[in-house]
């Protein structure tokens, strides 16, 4: 009876020390929850631009053979539109403080060209202009696509509770579809052509560059994940070029993100 008595001790304090040692389920559970930057989020990003896209300004092209005298003078077209981005964002931590983000953001923008072109040789003995006088109006639309990858340095751990800041670095890809143009026409003084509708040709149908941003990240109590930062961008050529229309090299923007 002894003996029976002194195996049950040993069985129950064994069991204790064992129950002691391991976490209950529900303990090792709220440990693996702690993240604050998850393995893998996605969510949708609000860009507006500090810049608009398209450089306006005039240019002045005067030759002698032949002879042609023209004053080009290019605005950005107006509308909201032309300052928003959008689109979907994914991140991918790699470690602790080490994460890959990419995005695909749609963007649109379009200008206003004016063209005051003057062709042929003028007699100085006459009163009358002989040379051909053509205005024309040209507005132009376009979508832009851009695609930027990133490398994310979080200034915490992913595990460490709290708001936290991060920096990036990374490129980007751009690509233009959806080109449309209508350009009326007048020579003369007489009377107006409407409407040449051929698409104006981009100079670069899909454009790189270079990004560079910094931003923060907060959680909120439903575990939304708020993600504002200021990002540039430094494009390795304009999407259009011609006389005095040419898109920024230059992009810096604002960007709220929320993923989850």
């Amino acid at each position: 009876m002894q003996t029976k008595r002194c195996l049950l001790v040993a069985l129950l304090t064994g069991a204790a020390l064992c129950a002691q040692s391991q976490k209950p389920p529900a303990a090792r559970k709220a440990a693996k929850e702690e993240a604050y930057v998850r393995r893998i989020s996605a969510g949708v990003t609000l860009s507006v631009l500090g810049l608009s896209t398209v450089q306006g300004g005039s240019s002045q092209n005067v030759t002698t053979s032949p002879p042609v005298d023209a004053v080009y003078t290019a605005t950005r077209a107006q509308g909201m539109s032309q300052w928003i981005g959008y689109g979907p964002t994914v991140q991918a931590v790699v470690t602790d403080h080490f994460a890959v983000s990419a995005g695909m953001f749609l963007r649109r923008m379009g200008y206003i060209l004016n063209s005051d072109v003057y062709t042929g040789v003028d007699n100085a003995n006459t009163s009358t202009d002989e040379r051909t006088h053509t205005v024309s109006y040209e507005h132009t639309q376009a979508k832009l696509l851009d695609f930027p990858v990133t490398v994310r340095y979080y200034t915490k751990s992913r595990h460490a509770p709290g708001p936290r800041g991060f920096l990036e670095l990374g490129g980007v890809l751009r690509r233009v579809s959806g080109v449309r143009s209508s350009t009326d026409t007048t020579i003369n003084d007489g009377t107006m052509s409407c409407c040449d509708t051929t698409p104006a040709t981009p100079a670069h149908r899909a454009l790189k560059g270079f990004v560079g941003g910094f931003g923060l990240q907060f959680i909120d109590p439903f575990g939304i994940r708020v993600v504002p930062e200021v990002r540039y961008t430094r494009w390795m050529g304009e999407t259009f070029s011609g006389y005095s229309t040419a898109t920024r090299r230059n992009q810096l923007e604002i960007m709220i993100s929320l993923s989850f």
